[in-house]
C-alpha cells in the first residue's frame, strides 16, 4: 500500500523531472512566431543521396536529395541554411528541384513546431519538365524550416535552419 507521504515524494520528484526536461521554458508564455528562433535540435546538414537517377548525372547533378521522381539539388554548401538571405520583412533562398514528371511538384514551407507557413515559387525553365525546376523559398521569421516537395511518385523533404 502506498502512503501519502510517498504520493507526495513521487509528486515532486515528478515536476523536477517535467522542470529539467523543459528547461524551465514549459510554463513560459510562448512568443510569436516571428520571434522564435531555430530549436536546438533542427539539424539542416545536407545529407545528398549515394546515388541519384542517371537523369540527373545526365543534367550534371552529382548531389540531391529525394525520392523517385523529385529531388532537392543539393548546393555545395554544408547545410540547407547556408545560402539563406535576409529579404524585407523575411528570408530568402533558392533551392532548385530536379522531377523526372512532366507535371510541377507541390511544395509546402512549414516552421517546425509552429503554425507559420512559408512560401515556395516554382518557375520552369523554357526547356520544361521533365529535368530542373528552379524554386524560390520565402520564409517570413528566422527558425526552423521544413521543406517538402510531393510529386506522382515521390517526395522529398530537406530542413532548413535560419
Amino acid at each position: 500500500m502506498v502512503t501519502r507521504s510517498f504520493r507526495s515524494i513521487i509528486r515532486v520528484a515528478a515536476s523536477v523531472a517535467v522542470a529539467v526536461l523543459c528547461g524551465g521554458g514549459c510554463g513560459a508564455a510562448a512568443r510569436p512566431d516571428a520571434e522564435r528562433e531555430a530549436p536546438a535540435v533542427c539539424d539542416d546538414t545536407i545529407r545528398a543521396a549515394k546515388e541519384v537517377p542517371r537523369e540527373l548525372l545526365d543534367d550534371g547533378i552529382e548531389r540531391a536529395v529525394g525520392e523517385s521522381d523529385i529531388w532537392f539539388i543539393a548546393p555545395d554548401d554544408a547545410t540547407w541554411g547556408a545560402s539563406v538571405e535576409p529579404a524585407g520583412n523575411g528570408f530568402y533562398a533558392k533551392r532548385p528541384l530536379w522531377t523526372s514528371s512532366d507535371k510541377p511538384p507541390s511544395v509546402t514551407v512549414t516552421a517546425v513546431g509552429t503554425s507559420a507557413k512559408g512560401e515556395a515559387t516554382l518557375s520552369p525553365t523554357s526547356e520544361g519538365l521533365p529535368g530542373p525546376l528552379p524554386m524560390g523559398v520565402r520564409f517570413p521569421s528566422r527558425g526552423c524550416w521544413k521543406i517538402t516537395a510531393t510529386s506522382e511518385k515521390g517526395r522529398a523533404e530537406i530542413i532548413v535552419k535560419i
